[in-house]
């Protein structure tokens, strides 16, 4: 795949990605009240807004400049990662996992940085709440794993025998 072809699919994707996130993250802060669940709050599934200060199950809950500099740091790693991985080994998968990841990590910063918390809203049985971005984060993860253990060359162990 040509370069410019490549740019465009994967800045679209990103883009794309980003905007399911800020609408979905947006409808939920227009329409409904901090803590508010649809349908009810005992529901196995629920729309359920939530105002997230820390990451994964709420850990370092109040260290919003912390958390700020580390997603810059992981994005920028991401990011470098795409274009070493698009240099050396090209495969889509792989590209894909590490754009929704970018995309993910970017929804939530933007979050972040703008208020301090971050907007999570998708309850589902007792498991955090979470949001779309958390979702192309994770998925992304998934992804590269697949790509680990199934795609990518096996090293052969040298044994001393």
């Amino acid at each position: 795949m040509k370069f410019k072809a490549f740019f465009i699919i994967y800045i679209a994707m990103f883009l794309a990605l980003l905007y399911v996130d800020r609408l979905t993250k947006n409808l939920v802060m227009q329409n409904m009240e901090v803590g508010e669940a649809i349908p009810s709050q005992d529901a196995f599934f629920a729309i359920r807004y939530t105002l997230n200060t820390g990451v994964s199950f709420s850990m370092l809950e109040g260290h919003t400049e912390l958390l700020i500099v580390t997603q810059i740091i992981l994005l920028t790693a991401i990011t470098a990662a795409f274009v070493i991985t698009y240099i050396k080994l090209r495969h889509p998968l792989l590209q894909t996992a590490l754009c929704w990841i970018a995309a993910g990590g970017a929804g939530n910063l933007i979050d972040r940085a703008t208020y301090s918390y971050v907007i999570d809203f998708i309850s589902v049985g007792t498991f955090p709440v979470w949001n779309f971005a958390d979702m192309c984060v994770v998925g992304g993860c998934i992804l590269i794993a697949i790509y680990i253990l199934k795609i990518h060359p096996k090293n052969e162990i040298k044994t001393n025998e």
